[in-house]
């Protein structure tokens, strides 16, 4: 049997629809393996478990909206220092102090979305 791929998604609050988005991609993907998928805890909820989830991860995807918000700086970095392939999306929106500092010096190829509906695609 094969072993299911392991999804986390990194993004602010402000990006429910965006991560709703990517859970309808995953299920129409013409795959026959299942996914498993966590993202960012929001607040309140339990960060280690997230965070030990993400280190088995098979795929890590960071999604900038308007704010970059703990704790996806230290999601980032735990993909990266664990070799996880990683892929960047930024919204085109005002981006707040934080997301226009990490927009200047990450060295990330973006790849910029305007609406839930073009991230999904």
């Amino acid at each position: 049997m094969t072993a299911s791929i392991r999804l986390f998604v990194s993004s602010s609050p402000d990006l429910a629809p965006e991560r709703e988005a990517l859970g309808q991609a995953v299920a129409e993907l013409p795959v026959s393996v299942g996914w498993e998928i966590k993202h960012t805890p929001r607040p309140g909820e339990d960060a280690d478990e997230a965070l030990d989830f993400l280190e088995g991860c098979d795929l890590f995807l960071l999604v900038l909206g308007a704010d970059f918000a703990a704790p996806m700086g230290l999601e980032w970095r735990r993909a990266l220092s664990g070799g996880k392939r990683a892929l960047a999306y930024r919204k085109r929106v005002l981006h707040s102090p934080s997301a226009q500092k990490l927009l200047g010096e990450w060295d990330v190829a973006w790849t910029a979305f305007e609406t839930p509906q073009e991230l999904k695609a």
